[in-house]
């Protein structure tokens, strides 16, 4: 009977975390590479996950593995007004648009460190090309 109820504090600490962050268990799955079934089998204690896919939920979740575990918060995260905005995007947007916006923002980064940023600094404050 313990183990359930390990579980069952487990996934409510999951869901409470990731209601907090404003997530769907759609959204939190899709980041974290896992099955929504399966999250929501988790978050009502019927399932569990290993230590690699807790961690990568916890990273979702912007939270340490161990405030899972504790219920109690390691640090409080900082958003800034671009992050809040593209988060916001990424939630509106479709799967296949998340997966653009993902796309999308691995081809400037990865262009901003070849280029230094010109071209693509010039895009996003709003230059002329």
């Amino acid at each position: 009977m313990m183990k359930n109820n390990i579980l069952a504090e487990l996934g409510m600490r999951i869901r409470q975390l990731r209601q907090k962050k404003g997530l769907t268990i759609e959204e939190t799955a899709h980041l974290a590479g896992v099955h929504p079934n399966y999250l929501g089998d988790v978050e009502r204690g019927k399932n569990n996950f290993s230590v690699g896919t807790l961690e990568k939920v916890a990273k979702v979740l912007e939270v340490n593995i161990f405030e899972i575990f504790s219920g109690k918060p390691t640090h409080p995260p900082t958003k800034s007004a671009a992050e809040n905005q593209l988060l916001s995007l990424f939630r509106n947007a479709t799967p296949k648009g998340q997966d653009f916006i993902v796309q999308t923002a691995k081809f400037i980064i990865n262009n901003q460190k070849q280029h230094r940023g010109g071209l693509i600094r010039r895009i996003i404050k709003g230059g002329n090309t």
